[in-house]
């Protein structure tokens, strides 16, 4: 069998899913997955299941046992007196398939293979496919169980962009932080790879946006400026200067004071009391969520400054966040010690080793560590310090009754005095001054929890022609209290359209939106889409970070979804996301016929109110194709997620010229692999074959040879058994490529010898070129250039006449190369400099990086070691963009 719980719940056996009942018996399922081959209590399933349990939970749950017995057979058993476990082989959960490939990587950075690392990282977080079992009403043990795992993931990019960066992959790095800003924006650490990212791949001026953006969120939704670490960032980008370890050095690292900081004064009092003079001083701050812990911590730490102005460290420890796992302190060890000066070589692996050193460091520094959000006493105990000129400030939701030493300060909500005082603050004192008890009944629905009352203020000062009468009238018909109420307010306000396309927008896949794709989801036009987008952005519903382009705050992403859900019924969920993947499938088509109009595409009609973009030129369709890359791969899984397995295969064919002209190969291996599965789950043989290859040369082009070549031969099996000649031809060619890498010439020529064969009777000269230049390759290896070249010669008048340019450049590249071959190095100069042109003329970084080694090549033969030279720095340049090793030979020409 097999188990998956990263994304959407699916149990499948011999490639079939499952049937697996209603949201708790697969809220059951998923408990039982997370602690597979244990007993699973009936009072831990309860909590997993219910946040109000049904007076017998027992019965119901048996009834759901039962369910899945059903589908799991003897797999779940009943454990006398300790409840259920469900037995999982190995290999069968993709949860423990992501948390080996995470240890592996963590193996193999220690070992110091960071390329290894970087490449098992990345297989890792291939296996999320979204949300963790979005779909299901989890109770609170299943909502923290999600949080658990979900912060091991965030953990793994966080990794996986470090490793990443060394290696000079920052593509696929910038990407991938993108997304994961837009989820998480205030995960600062995400923030600032982002910026080093940009900032060491030459978009400064985008690092820099990188940070407003990154402002723009603190501000907004925390009242806080960005963490020093961030500012320090900005400032060496602004200065021109390649951060370095030592700009980085930051002792001052705590978060601005918040300027809405209202009530507290005891327990600040309490905080700031001068400690015992012989010990450490250990202040643990706890209380629910949204009651102002951080906020508190943050002001006593300013105004303890004084005190301690020394060193002053902070960290988030993750303890309890929605989308994150507690942080390693291990890591957080690591964090300090860089801050503190410490190079990376010397920081040592073990724990207990970073704790002794960074004690050592600390010693006789009158230093302030501000250890927000803690988990528990485990993962604070190596983070304390043991001089006793130090101090210590803990946030937590627990009672750290294990720290010795500690003193705890318990916060509590808001008194009604206090939760006025933040509405006056925001609001406006006048207002809440002209309607007292209009202001007492909006802290109170608020539940007098900071978090919700400020929201509320927000929402006040905005609209300054409501009364405080007017929004205590919407929250109690919204009958909802805290963070919920107010969005509750907000949504059912708006009139039916924007209420309409606010939930659709829970279905659109991808990080963000433009008014084209809203309207294809909604079934509008673009005008009309734009115009409720604009609404809902003046309501506050999204945000706009990029002029036309539209983002949902995480936690209304997942109120719209939840809204979605309720409110419309499964096939009209269904027509909205056909419309809008038809959008992707079908804009992606026009952009394809700009970057290759050579290649033929077959794909079905659209859904009539689908409107797709078209492009003027090659320029347009590849900037569209850059711009909406996360989107488009989060379509393809979208739609092979939600039995679409057409959209899915349409769109990864659409774009396997962009992917392979930008050379981004992780985004080309996961979305041909997710597209091969939809088409082999519904049995379509030409998609299936039409898959292969294309997901074969991916595999070819990252050195993965033998699956390569399997891919090639499953394609060839299967165009042979269907009768299609016309696809048997580029699958042959493929696999003559793979043998001809690998160092087997004759089984590459025999390949192309038939490939060629079919090429001829068909009449397809495209292919016959590919390969006249495949067998060109294989005399020029052999020495034999003048054979090499009569081949090359006859492929390059054949490409002039059907005006494939990056097929025609790459022909030049090569001639070039037997001129090389044959000493006529003014000859390999004329033709290498034209496929230069051409290759930058169509943006191919990989073949400007190529042609510009063969032309220093030339120009060195020629004796021109200065100009040899000067092109070999700029392929190196071009090579370490792109994260490929090559760089490393070019580099050892100069």
């Amino acid at each position: 069998m097999e188990f998956l719980l990263l994304g959407s719940l699916a149990v499948r056996r011999t490639g079939t899913s499952l049937e697996l009942g209603g949201p708790r018996q697969r809220a059951v399922l998923t408990m039982l997955l997370l602690h597979a081959n244990e007993a699973v209590s009936v009072a831990q399933l309860t909590e997993a299941v219910w946040d109000s349990p049904p007076v017998s939970p027992e019965s119901n749950l048996r009834t759901y046992v039962a369910g899945l017995r059903k589908v799991l057979g003897d797999r779940l058993r009943t454990r006398a007196g300790h409840g259920y476990q469900l037995v999982v082989e190995p290999g069968e959960l993709d949860l423990d398939s992501f948390d080996q490939l995470v240890r592996e990587g963590e193996n193999a950075l220690a070992d110091g293979d960071t390329e290894a690392a970087a490449d098992l990282f990345g297989q890792a977080l291939a296996r999320w496919h979204g949300v963790p079992t979005a779909e299901l009403n989890a109770g609170p043990l299943l909502r923290a169980e999600f949080t658990r795992i979900q912060e091991r993931r965030l953990t793994a990019v966080e990794k996986f962009a470090k490793a990443s960066m060394e290696l000079g992959r920052f593509d696929d790095v910038i990407d991938r932080l993108r997304r994961e800003t837009a989820l998480h924006p205030l995960r600062e650490e995400f923030w600032a790879q982002l910026m080093l990212a940009l900032d060491r791949s030459g978009r400064r001026s985008e690092a820099l946006e990188a940070y407003a953006a990154a402002r723009k969120h603190m501000i907004e939704q925390v009242g806080v400026e960005p963490g020093s670490r961030l500012r320090q960032l900005q400032q060496v980008i602004l200065e021109s200067r390649m951060p370095s370890p030592a700009a980085l050095n930051a002792h001052r690292q705590l978060p601005m004071d918040i300027a809405e900081f209202t009530g507290r004064e005891s327990e600040l009092r309490r905080l700031c009391e001068p400690g015992p003079q012989t010990t450490v001083v250990i202040s643990a701050i706890e209380g629910m969520a949204g009651v102002g812990k951080t906020k508190l911590a943050v002001r006593a730490a300013h105004r303890l400054v004084q005190r301690y102005p020394d060193v002053q460290l902070w960290a988030d420890l993750h303890g309890f966040d929605a989308d994150e796992l507690p942080a390693d302190p291990s890591a957080v060890l690591e964090s300090f010690l860089r801050l503190l000066g410490v190079p990376g070589g010397q920081i040592p692996e073990s724990l207990e080793e970073r704790a002794a050193l960074y004690r050592d460091r600390l010693t006789g520094k009158r230093a302030l560590v501000l250890l927000d959000n803690a988990a528990g006493e485990d993962q604070v105990r190596p983070l304390l310090l043991g001089g006793s000129t130090c101090m210590v400030l803990i946030t937590s939701r627990r009672t750290l009754l294990r720290l010795d030493g500690a003193r705890s300060v318990f916060l509590d909500v808001f008194t009604p005095a206090e939760a006025l005082a933040l509405l006056a603050r925001i609001a406006g004192e006048d207002r809440v001054r002209a309607d007292h008890e209009a202001a007492e009944r909006i802290a109170e629905l608020c539940g007098h929890l900071p978090i919700a009352v400020a929201l509320a203020a927000k929402r006040l000062a905005r609209r300054p022609q409501w009364t405080l009468r007017d929004l205590v009238d919407r929250l109690e018909r919204g009958g909802g209290l805290g963070t919920r109420g107010v969005f509750d307010l907000s949504y059912q306000a708006l009139p039916e359209n924007q209420r309409r396309l606010f939930r659709l927008l829970g279905l659109h896949p991808g990080e963000d939106l433009t008014a084209d794709s809203a309207a294809a989801l909604a079934g509008l036009t673009a005008y009309e889409a734009s115009d409720l987008l604009e609404t809902l952005l003046d309501e506050h519903l999204l945000q706009q970070h990029t002029p036309g382009r539209y983002s949902l705050h995480d936690l209304l992403r997942a109120y719209a979804v939840e809204q979605v859900m309720a409110a419309v019924p499964p096939p009209a969920r269904a027509l909205a996301r056909r419309r809008v993947l038809d959008w992707y499938v079908h804009t992606s088509w026009h952009s394809a016929q700009q970057l290759n109009p050579q290649r033929r595409l077959e794909i079905a009609p659209a859904d009539p109110a689908v409107h797709p973009r078209t492009f003027a030129d090659r320029d347009t369709a590849l900037l569209w194709c850059d711009t909406e890359r996360a989107n488009l791969v989060a379509a393809i899984r979208d739609a092979a997620q939600h039995e679409l397995p057409e959209q899915s295969w349409s769109l990864a064919q659409c774009l396997w010229d962009f992917f392979n002209l930008r050379k981004h190969w992780a985004g080309w291996i996961e979305t041909h692999g997710v597209a091969l599965a939809a088409a082999r789950s519904v049995g379509d043989r030409s998609a299936e074959g039409r898959m292969l290859i294309t997901l074969g040369i991916a595999l070819r082009e990252v050195r993965r040879h033998d699956e390569s070549i399997e891919c090639n031969r499953q394609a060839l099996a299967i165009f042979r058994a269907i009768g299609d000649k016309s696809r048997q031809v580029p699958t042959l060619n493929n696999l003559g490529i793979v043998h001809m890498v690998q160092g087997r010439p004759e089984d590459a020529l025999a390949c192309y010898e038939q490939c060629a064969e079919i090429a001829r009777e068909l009449g397809d000269l495209h292919t016959e070129a590919v390969t006249l230049n495949n067998i060109a390759l294989l005399h020029a290896d052999a020495g034999r250039f003048d054979v090499a070249l009569s081949r090359y010669l006859r492929a390059l008048e054949i490409r002039r006449d059907i005006k494939d340019p990056y097929s025609e450049a790459i022909l030049l590249n090569n001639i070039g190369e037997v001129h090389r071959g044959l000493l006529d190095f003014p000859k390999a100069v004329s033709y290498v400099e034209r496929a230069l042109e051409t290759f930058r003329a169509i943006g191919d970084l990989y073949g400007q990086a190529e042609s510009l080694d063969n032309l220093g090549l030339a120009l060195d033969g020629l004796g021109d070691r200065r100009g040899a030279e000067k092109c070999w720095l700029e392929s190196v340049t071009l090579f370490e963009e792109l994260g490929e090793p090559r760089a490393d030979e070019v580099r050892s020409r100069l």
